[in-house]
């Protein structure tokens, strides 16, 4: 397989990934698009970068989301400390799509809105770890370089959803 032919593979297998992915952050749809094909450009210019990637899918989602987080602060003529802050604080707005034929079951319907339910009640960074690490099923390390804290901080962070999940919703408690 030629060098072209694998990055369209790739491209192929992940788009609709990076798409979510950079939804799911808080950017609209044509930012998106602009950001997957500036890393697509990227990865197919540069030889190296394909062949020293470990993991392409995590390497993916962390150049798309630096990608969008340069573009934004491009657009900003002047950027202050605290809009640096809340860029790397990104609204990660996981919605759950359930397949139009299970939303005409009662119970699967109970099922997603307990789900959201249990969403809105995370915080964004909250809810982007969980989504990267059940998800995507990363491991600490590479959430930690996605999100740009320490490996504890990840682990400390997943503890936390998921605690603050069973303290609210666990019947049980």
């Amino acid at each position: 397989m030629n060098r072209g032919d694998k990055i369209t593979t790739i491209y192929n297998a992940y788009v609709n990934d990076l798409f979510t992915y950079g939804l799911y952050l808080g950017f609209n749809k044509e930012s998106v698009k602009d950001a997957i094909h500036d890393v697509f450009l990227k990865l197919s210019t540069n030889n190296n970068l394909l062949d020293n990637a470990e993991n392409i899918k995590f390497y993916l989602f962390r150049s798309l989301k630096n990608r969008l987080i340069d573009t934004h602060k491009n657009r900003k003529e002047h950027v202050t400390l605290e809009a640096m802050n809340s860029i790397l604080e990104l609204p990660f707005n996981m919605t759950v799509n359930v397949e139009t034929l299970l939303i005409e079951q009662e119970e699967k319907l109970q099922i997603k809105k307990e789900i959201v339910q249990m969403l809105d009640f995370l915080t964004p960074r909250q809810r982007e770890i969980i989504y990267l690490r059940y998800i995507h099923e990363y491991d600490y390390k590479q959430i930690s370089e996605l999100l740009q804290i320490s490996v504890h901080g990840c682990r400390k962070l997943v503890s936390k959803a998921i605690l603050n999940l069973k303290e609210k919703f666990d019947p049980k408690r």
